[in-house]
């Protein structure tokens, strides 16, 4: 199945009615950054639409009382860009801590160089990049990190590829080429 496949299959199922609440908070997670700010998007989290009223867990008291007097300049913003109007916005920083957070910056540098990751979430120009729109544009989004990740990393002994670093020290080569030796 190709992109154009899935792509048509993906809008043929969001326009069913039963469907129309998550591609709204869908088009609301995407909008968010650009609705109320990088800085503030990091710092907070849309986590369900009940009844056309937005719930956002946030860090801490002070942002859900900062958010809570500017929630109708955030809601007009939202608004303009989203299909579905939303009636109001609530802020709770109750659940910050209780669920995981994706979108946080990893904490160990190896994690970063792990051959899974692929975010470039520690520079405030990866914050700044509009999400994809296409499959395609978020496989040469994909394309342009891996590429990047390649010039800080070395090439394992035995394929000649490129491998983090961390898995050189470990093995002294690449985790498939260690596979295969185990084998």
């Amino acid at each position: 199945m190709g992109f154009s496949g899935l792509r048509s299959l993906i809008t043929d199922m969001e326009a069913n009615p039963s469907w129309q609440a998550r591609r709204q908070f869908r088009q609301v997670g995407n909008y968010w950054p650009k609705a109320v700010g990088y800085v503030v998007a990091r710092q907070t989290k849309p986590v369900s639409i009940q009844r056309h009223i937005l719930y956002v867990d946030v860090a801490n008291a002070s942002w859900a009382q900062t958010l809570t007097l500017e929630r109708r300049r955030i809601l007009h913003k939202l608004n303009q860009l989203l299909a579905m109007p939303l009636d109001d916005i609530r802020f709770s920083s109750a659940q910050w801590h209780s669920k995981p957070r994706q979108a946080q910056q990893p904490d160990n540098d190896w994690i970063r160089t792990h051959p899974s990751y692929v975010g470039k979430l520690d520079t405030d120009e990866a914050l700044e990049q509009a999400p994809a729109t296409t499959p395609e544009e978020a496989y040469r989004g994909w394309v342009s990190i891996k590429k990047e990740q390649q010039k800080h990393q070395e090439l394992c002994p035995e394929c000649e590829c490129f491998c983090p670093s961390g898995e050189l020290a470990r093995w002294g080569m690449c985790a498939p080429c260690i596979v295969k030796k185990w084998q």
